[in-house]
């Protein structure tokens, strides 16, 4: 199970940094046109839910309690609109970028509550998950704050997005002996 683990770190690692330089691209060339930013971020997004809906299937398999089912299937069909209606993106980019952020933090917030009980930094885990929740927030009820350019607001709320989830992942990878002692013990008692 420990490689389980590791595999579906470095996945979610890999991912995180392709959109740490998506959104660092954002925020360099905000100048850029929104529609050419859109499709670029549409792809991006397309490519996550189908890694999230891969890792959700994998982490069945292992009875590992990862929610990536319906924020994939959300993350392609949302991609999928901003390749079909690239105009829409000007008014709501940065609305899908904020539901897409909250999404994704449940699972931080998810695997900190089962990592309770063990010696693995549960509550650090807890604490970026609920700090990446708020921005999802955020960027849903308040797209324009700061008076940001919706692409250099985006691309700094998908770089915040990216780090937390490689910190996220690298505690995970790093404790992955722990945690999954601590799913084994769980699922036995099943």
């Amino acid at each position: 199970m420990k490689e389980i683990f590791k595999r579906t770190t470095n996945s979610i690692i890999f991912s995180s940094v392709v959109a740490f330089l998506v959104g660092l691209f954002m925020i360099i060339n905000p100048d850029m046109s929104i529609k050419t930013i859109g499709i670029i971020a549409a792809i991006y997004i397309i490519l996550y839910g189908i890694v999230l809906i891969s890792l959700d299937v994998k982490a069945s398999k292992y009875y590992i309690p990862y929610d990536g089912m319906l924020p994939g299937i959300l993350s392609i069909l949302i991609g999928i609109l901003l390749i079909a209606k690239p105009n829409i993106l000007s008014t709501l980019f940065t609305i899908v970028i904020g539901v897409w952020i909250a999404l994704a933090s449940i699972n931080s917030i998810k695997m900190s509550i089962i990592l309770k009980t063990t010696a693995a930094p549960w509550f650090f885990l807890l604490l970026l998950g609920i700090i990446d929740l708020i921005l999802g927030i955020i960027v849903v009820f308040n797209p324009f704050a700061a008076s940001l350019s919706i692409a250099v607001f985006a691309g700094i709320m998908i770089v915040i997005h990216a780090i937390i989830n490689i910190a996220d992942m690298l505690v995970i990878k790093r404790d992955a002996k722990k945690i999954s002692n601590a799913f084994e013990k769980r699922f036995k008692k099943l």
